[in-house]
């Protein structure tokens, strides 16, 4: 006698194993590379070094609140001391003077805020977080030559400044003769 239950496979049913095993066949136990592959080391030319200046000294750090001396350029020279290295003046614009600076002058650190916008014979600014009376009425600003020149609501000059570097300047308050900077 014949067993009359046994499986025949139905169409469908060989289809689907059909599709399970072709589906299985890139199937691999290694795991996927993940991302690009390593870059070889590239040369790299060498790093310029210099020595920091004693902790303490006005532009020690970067930033730090120090007051700023100015040079005499009247002065007698002193004898056996080498002669200052004049820099060469770097061209302002008063496209790289916009937006948010730091505001130093005698231990004091504020913020200095300039605009575009016309003021006061000068451009709008402000100061945010200033002690003295001086800084805090800066109202306005402009250029007179390669030098800032901040000034106050009625536009009178506070302070004139010459840039030192690309993003510092350094000079002095008009009424107390303060040494005094900004810079980013």
């Amino acid at each position: 006698m014949r067993p009359t239950s046994h499986l025949r496979p139905t169409p469908i049913l060989s289809l689907a194993l059909a599709l399970t095993l072709a589906g299985c066949g890139g199937y691999s136990m290694s795991p996927a590379p993940r991302g690009p592959a390593p870059l070889a080391p590239q040369p790299v030319a060498p790093v310029a070094s210099q020595t920091l200046p004693p902790p303490g000294l006005p532009g020690s750090l970067p930033g730090a609140p120090t007051d700023v001396a100015i040079a005499d350029p009247n002065a007698p020279a002193v004898p056996g001391a080498a002669a200052p290295v004049a820099a060469a003046p770097k061209e302002v614009r008063k496209g790289d003077l916009s937006g948010g600076w730091t505001l130093a002058s005698s231990g004091e650190s504020c913020q200095l805020f300039m605009s575009l916008t016309t003021w006061s014979g000068g451009f709008r600014a402000n100061t945010r977080g200033c002690a003295s009376d001086e800084l805090k009425s800066v109202g306005a600003w402009d250029l007179a030559g390669n030098d800032v020149v901040l000034k106050d609501a009625s536009g009178s000059p506070v302070a004139r400044l010459s840039a030192t570097a690309a993003t510092r300047f350094s000079g002095q308050t008009e009424v107390s003769k303060r040494g005094v900077q900004f810079f980013r």
